[in-house]
């Protein structure tokens, strides 16, 4: 749990260290563990190309750990999105994503207006897949959940000419698909989305209809049956992976087009 703001007022040490310090750090530690080879196998997860440092997983999860610790128990929100901002210069997705993640620890201490800088960061430094599904539930989510009035902002979204806020719209939600005030939230969304383009849309509206129905299968089999006409093949597909097989087959041609 992050301390508050009071807490960490009170436990600061001198010589904290500058949002600036804090990215060399955490810059030469993945620079000193890149590996070339562990980056080329993690371009087949991606049609485009992406940049990749190529740490060690479980090497990396644990500095980041003892990493996250030290700025939670001296920091706030301003300097998290500080040094997210630096770590957001560099390229490679290891860089990106700790900075959205060293936010996501912030995020208790967030308002509203955090929202404008997290689509700014979708639409100017989310370049793939990887880093929407990383920003999303590190940030956009919690902060959905301590400001539901954010909700229309984000299936606002739906709407923009940019496929990653487009897909951030959609990951936003998974995480409270379940959750009131948001159980209409992933019908709305993929209604929004219907003919959209972008096969990474579709699979990711397909996930979260499929998030919603673990909390409601009978809303979501009514909704698909209503919908599944009109819907991408590729959406329904994800949607209804959960139902049993004889349910599956039955909503697949159920909902085929003439």
């Amino acid at each position: 749990m992050v301390p508050s703001t009071r807490d960490r007022r009170e436990r600061r040490e001198p010589g904290m260290p500058s949002p600036r310090v804090a990215a060399d750090e955490a810059l030469a530690f993945l620079s000193a563990h890149a590996d070339g080879h562990r980056a080329a196998q993690l371009q087949r997860f991606f049609r485009d190309p992406v940049s990749y440092y190529g740490v060690d997983y479980g090497a990396f999860k644990e500095w980041k750990s003892g990493f996250l610790d030290r700025l939670a128990a001296r920091w706030g929100l301003d300097e998290a999105v500080q040094l997210c901002r630096i770590l957001l210069d560099d390229e490679h997705m290891e860089a990106r994503g700790l900075g959205y993640q060293v936010v996501g620890a912030f995020v208790g201490e967030a308002g509203p207006e955090l929202l404008v800088q997290v689509r700014e960061w979708l639409e100017g430094y989310c370049g793939n897949w990887g880093l929407v599904d990383n920003l999303a539930p590190s940030v956009v989510t919690p902060l959905l959940r301590q400001h539901p009035g954010l909700a229309g902002a984000v299936k606002e979204w739906t709407s923009s000419p940019n496929r990653w806020v487009r897909r951030g719209a959609v990951v936003a939600f998974v995480g409270l698909a379940g959750e009131d005030p948001f159980r209409a939230a992933p019908y709305e969304v993929a209604t929004a989305l219907q003919g959209d383009g972008e096969d990474l849309t579709r699979k990711a509206v397909g996930w979260l209809l499929r998030e919603a129905g673990k909390d409601d299968p009978a809303r979501l089999e009514a909704y698909l049956l209503e919908q599944g006409p009109r819907m991408p093949r590729t959406t329904l597909r994800y949607a209804i992976e959960k139902f049993p097989e004889e349910e599956r087959a039955r909503i697949m041609a159920a909902t085929r087009r003439g």
